[in-house]
């Protein structure tokens, strides 16, 4: 059997000395001294990278959220309607509060914990939404994804926008293989938003959920790295 061949370089965060197998090259794997998000070099580089965010497009600013978002996340979040399609039921103040609490501790390389990038318009505008990603334990290279906006940006191309950023950096800035996401089928809009950003709609699961009062469908959607034309082939 061939020896597994290591990676072996210097945090970018506290210096120490951290070595990973090859095929975690390109990839957010946790510093094993100071648990820091690095990414793994792929050029035999002397010092792993840092999570490239915030993430930019035309009209948005991608990033993690700060205290001051307690009051748009709290106009996002407490609309009933935005739950017309979804489990769970609308947040109130302190409910925002202690998520805005916890969510600095939560990191790229956190399992099963949604990892948030707020949508903020440019240059100084408000948080009209946030895309959520999660990695789920003892599935590398993959993740999940779902995506909020204020009700009064909807229909502007703000959450396609932010998706297609969202997914350029899953897959060429931390190495994914995969990005998955789901909705209820009778939520055109959001299968209608996964479909512009790309995802392909792979299937349907009739009568998974029990959702405000009545069994739903599941419609399920994804993206593979070979399907992204412009990012490498590394894993394809």
């Amino acid at each position: 059997m061939t020896e597994p061949v290591f990676l072996d370089f210097k945090c970018p965060h506290c210096g120490e000395m951290a070595s990973f197998p090859e095929e975690f090259a390109g990839t957010a794997q946790a510093c094993p001294s100071c648990s820091d998000t690095l990414i793994v070099p792929r050029d035999g580089a002397a010092v792993g990278g840092t999570v490239p965010l915030p993430l930019t497009t035309p009209r948005l600013v991608l990033r993690r959220f700060t205290a001051a978002d307690w009051k748009d996340l709290l106009a996002i979040m407490s609309d009933k309607d935005m739950f017309l399609h979804l489990d769970g039921q609308p947040l109130d103040e302190d409910q925002i509060l202690r998520w805005l609490d916890g969510d600095p501790h939560v990191k790229l390389t956190t399992p099963n914990q949604p990892f948030h990038l707020g949508m903020q318009i440019k240059p100084d505008g408000p948080l009209i939404g946030f895309i959520a990603l999660r990695f789920p334990e003892n599935t590398p290279w993959q993740s999940t994804l779902t995506a909020f906006v204020n009700r009064q940006h909807q229909r502007q191309g703000f959450a396609t926008e932010a998706l297609k950023a969202v997914l350029i950096f899953c897959f060429d800035a931390i190495g994914l293989h995969r990005v998955a996401a789901h909705c209820s089928s009778s939520d055109p809009a959001a299968c209608r938003l996964f479909e512009k950003a790309g995802l392909r709609r792979e299937g349907e699961f009739r009568k998974d959920r029990w959702l405000h009062g009545a069994w739903v469908n599941t419609a399920c959607f994804g993206m593979l790295l070979e399907d992204f034309p412009p990012l490498g082939r590394d894993r394809a």
